[in-house]
């Protein structure tokens, strides 16, 4: 079953990182949406509605899930499971 992964960027290395690890775990039916905040200022909103504090985050499925670099098995773990 696919997911709804957003990201949360400023466009730093921990940032490409952490889209790089999504891309390797996601699944083909998985919708990745990156919002990068320095581009684009009208995702300070949509930051806040999920109480977004560090970036990179990650959020899955609507649910925060990550701030930083995730591991990739972590990824992979939350997509089993969520």
């Amino acid at each position: 079953m696919g997911h709804v992964i957003e990201v949360f960027v400023t466009g730093c290395p921990l940032c490409h990182e952490a889209i790089e690890i999504v891309k390797k775990a996601m699944c083909p039916e998985c919708i990745l949406k990156v919002y990068n905040v320095l581009v684009n200022p009208r995702y300070m909103e949509k930051m806040r509605r999920y109480h977004v504090k560090a970036l990179p985050t990650i959020i899955i499925d609507g649910k925060r899930r990550f701030e930083g670099v995730p591991e990739l098995e972590e990824i992979k773990n939350a997509l089993r499971t969520q």
